[in-house]
């Protein structure tokens, strides 16, 4: 029994090193990449936004309203993906003609979009993002300067209302736009979000979209991006950020993150090695916790005790993070809580997609 508990004890120390190494390179990238300093930039080029639109009428006239007040005008495509609701009435109601998608699927509904594209920029965004007057500029600016065939902007997750059930889901996506941020700046990571990201339209790989997945147009674009050398920039000022709502239970964040988890395989090898590091963390306590039951001893809780709490430090040095990256306070409750709730959502994610059945608006993954 004494020795599985010192082979425990060592995959237990290696995995949280390996956790503290991840937390430590997210801080470091983005230390490197503070582009505040830098001039914005002359803004050229006409913008056109597409926006795939599946059942999303009580939404889309925000954002359109949204639009509508851009300091840098946009030109608007709405594409609908098979609404059953009234979609369609909602963006002629703003003044925005429709169009319906060539077929199912979200990607389907962005190359649809894509022949209607006769501007030199275009940018995708999801149907229930608020986002501010100068979300454009912002963008675009970076574009320019930057030289850019692509970039992201962050997406924010609402609080409101302030409970902890939304508190949590703001922080724990903030992590992941931090670490997500950092990757991009230092040309390790291509992945963003297809809720806030702009593209040189020459560039936009609509063609790589694979539409035979329900979702993952981001994942798949930035991917045939990196593959063709082509330059990818985040833009983390808060102009440039979008908001949205959090999920509205356990269950639909699983299968969100379960949905995104999918897709890992085909992403770079960071992505792949960052996931199982994240899902060894989460699994060492669940194997000095039986560890613990077998040797019916205090060593082993003892154990147990420990790796949370050095766990809970790097989560906190990874919350604190991303609350200076987006701006977010957070209260001390919110903190102690976090590495449970976070526990929660990633074996909830893995059993889902190990289970089956993932889907994202009704559709099978």
């Amino acid at each position: 029994m004494g020795e599985m508990l010192v082979l425990l004890g060592l995959i237990a120390g290696a995995t949280w090193l390996s956790y503290a190494a991840f937390a430590w390179n997210v801080g470091r990238r983005l230390k490197a990449a503070d582009r505040s300093s830098l001039p914005v930039g002359n803004i050229s080029g006409e913008l056109t936004v597409l926006i795939p639109c599946h059942n999303e009428a009580k939404a889309l006239p925000h954002l359109l309203n949204d639009l509508h007040s851009q300091s840098h005008p946009v030109r608007i495509v709405v594409i609908n993906d098979a609404s059953t609701d009234g979609t369609r009435r909602a963006a002629e109601a703003a003044g925005i003609t429709c169009i319906p998608a060539e077929s199912s699927g979200k990607k389907s509904a962005l190359a649809t979009g894509f022949k209607h594209v006769k501007t030199p920029w275009l940018a995708t965004v999801d149907a229930d993002v608020r986002l501010g007057a100068d979300w454009a500029r912002s963008l675009l600016a970076t574009a320019v300067r930057e030289n850019a065939a692509c970039v992201l902007g962050g997406v924010v997750i609402s609080a409101e209302p302030s409970t902890g059930w939304h508190r949590f889901q703001r922080l724990e996506f903030a992590v992941m736009q931090t670490w997500i941020g950092g990757g991009v700046q230092s040309g390790r990571l291509a992945m963003g979000s297809g809720a806030n990201s702009l593209y040189a339209t020459a560039d936009y790989p609509a063609d790589a979209l694979q539409p035979e997945w329900a979702s993952g147009d981001d994942a798949f674009a930035l991917l045939a991006l990196r593959q063709a050398d082509k330059a990818i920039q985040w833009c983390g000022g808060p102009d440039a950020q979008v908001v949205t709502s959090g999920a509205p239970n356990w269950k639909a964040l699983w299968q969100q993150r379960a949905r995104w988890a999918s897709k890992t395989g085909d992403q770079d090898a960071e992505t792949r090695r960052t996931a199982l590091t994240i899902a060894a963390v989460h699994t060492v306590p669940v194997a000095l916790a039986i560890g613990a039951l077998i040797t019916d001893g205090t060593t082993g809780w003892g154990m147990l005790v420990g790796f949370v709490a050095a766990k809970a430090l790097v989560d906190w040095r990874l919350l604190a993070l991303a609350g200076r990256e987006f701006g977010i306070t957070w209260h001390a409750g919110d903190a102690a809580l976090f590495p449970f709730r976070y526990a929660v959502l990633v074996w909830g994610a893995w059993w889902q997609l190990l289970r089956g059945g993932v889907q994202w608006k009704g559709r099978q993954i």
